[in-house]
């Protein structure tokens, strides 16, 4: 009975930061996987954080933490839930770290570091940008929205990362592959690269051969192999109806 007056009192959603997380990634009953779950602790719950006065100061806009004896919880605030979503959409494209730091940003009045430094990607962001299809006009358009004094990071939502169609741009349920299944990225890539060499070497039925070894080899459907290989195919037919069309004109003659 005291837990739930506190609840009432700080005015707090019904759902927990890995509850709205679920709902965010579509998830149902199933539950959000545990590399997920420890980059929202870091993100917003990590205690060793708290000496840090602007992760406290962003932390305080959006949850409330609540001791028992055995343990801490920490409700959402009431109207902060799209900051759990901001969150997700920020570690699939910069990663834990830099989403804290974009986080911190948000509510220091004099700022400490440019938004486009934080917004710089590491490797594995790159991997993640290859293999699922992140679409960079994507994430120009979340810059664009982090850099905007119109824009709030607690209440608002960033556009998803990931190609959407028209009634579906919060869509994050395409990052749930990279944190759910061990998956060789750099092979993959390394495999892309080569048919993406046969392709500007010209040499179309190789690349579009080593892009098919690699469709059979992937654990899952990669966009950028799909669009290269449609690529390859659209061309290879422009090519065959022109070597028509030039015979056609050959034997008329």
């Amino acid at each position: 009975m005291h837990k739930d007056s506190i609840l009432m009192d700080n005015k707090t959603e019904l759902n927990s930061i890995n509850g709205y997380a679920s709902i965010f990634l579509g998830l149902g009953d199933n539950a959000l996987p545990a590399t997920l779950n420890s980059a929202l602790n870091t993100v917003f719950t990590k205690e060793r954080d708290n000496a840090d006065d602007d992760v406290k100061a962003f932390r305080g806009k959006v949850i409330t933490e609540i001791k028992t004896d055995h343990n801490s919880h920490y409700p959402v605030l009431l109207g902060k839930s799209n900051a759990i979503y901001n969150a997700l959409c920020l570690i699939v494209i910069v990663g834990v770290g830099a989403t804290k730091n974009i986080f911190k940003h948000a509510v220091q009045i004099k700022k400490k570091k440019s938004l486009s430094s934080l917004l710089e990607q590491k490797e594995e962001q790159k991997l993640l940008f290859f293999c699922l299809g992140i679409h960079n006009e994507n994430v120009a358009e979340i810059e664009l929205k982090l850099g905007s004094e119109y824009f709030d990071l607690f209440t608002d939502k960033l556009p998803s990362p990931f190609g959407y169609s028209k009634n579906d741009k919060h869509n994050l349920a395409p990052m749930l592959t990279f944190f759910k299944v061990k998956i060789p990225w750099q092979d993959y890539v390394n495999d892309y690269q080569a048919a993406e060499k046969s392709y500007v070497a010209k040499d179309l039925d190789s690349a579009k051969q080593q892009l098919e070894l690699l469709e059979k080899k992937a654990l899952l459907p990669l966009p950028m192999v799909t669009s290269l290989k449609e690529r390859i195919v659209a061309q290879q037919i422009e090519a065959e109806e022109a070597s028509d069309y030039l015979q056609s004109l050959l034997n008329y003659k």
